[in-house]
């Protein structure tokens, strides 16, 4: 053999080897009775559907700062509410607080999206559902419900209630018994002319 084929035929497998990258050994097998580690899952796609949010405001407030002015008609009398971040009114994220006096209820309304509703003070007895599936809870401060997009429920209060409310807008309250709106209990606007 030449000494250039004999170079060769000695450098190639060591090439070779040199190139492979490295191999981590496998894990020890799990203790018997304990469940495997599950493998990583590999990288999602982006979905063209899924644009990038849009920025938010920066808003920082203490309690001290918040104006609160009297709640829609749409709540009727007596509520007092405060928009923290987002307009209830637009399409998009909000929320906001909702206060009560003592005694202060809500009849048997839904909305059309999902609303999330923290207690910040005072008690909330929320009837959610109907039928069978109709149920009742009484939160107190720190307590927390979610009201899936058009669900039933009615909200009262013994001592009063400071709530806050988040959603994605616009915000609407459509009572299920008309009746129960407060907006159909004002009295109609006179007539200037007259």
């Amino acid at each position: 053999m030449t000494p250039r084929l004999l170079l060769l035929a000695t450098a190639l497998p060591l090439a070779l080897f040199a190139a492979t990258p490295p191999t981590t050994p496998a894990p020890p097998p799990p203790p018997a009775g304990a469940m495997a580690p599950m493998p990583p899952m590999p990288p999602m796609p982006p979905s063209p559907d899924m644009a990038a949010p849009a920025v938010s405001a920066h808003v920082m407030l203490d309690p001290a700062q918040l104006k609160w002015g009297d709640a829609p008609p749409a709540l009727g009398k007596g509520a007092q509410l405060v928009v923290l971040s987002g307009d209830p009114g637009k399409a998009g994220p909000y929320v906001m607080r909702l206060k009560t006096p003592p005694g202060f209820k809500i009849a048997l309304h839904w909305h059309p999206g999902d609303e999330h509703v923290t207690v910040i003070s005072g008690d909330v007895s929320l009837r959610m559902g109907d039928g069978p599936e109709v149920h009742s809870h009484t939160f107190n401060r720190g307590g927390y419900a979610l009201l899936p997009a058009k669900m039933h429920h009615a909200a009262s209060t013994k001592g009063g209630m400071i709530v806050q409310v988040e959603g994605m807008g616009p915000f609407e309250i459509n009572y299920v018994d008309p009746k129960d709106d407060p907006r159909n209990r004002m009295p109609a606007a006179k007539d200037a002319a007259h």
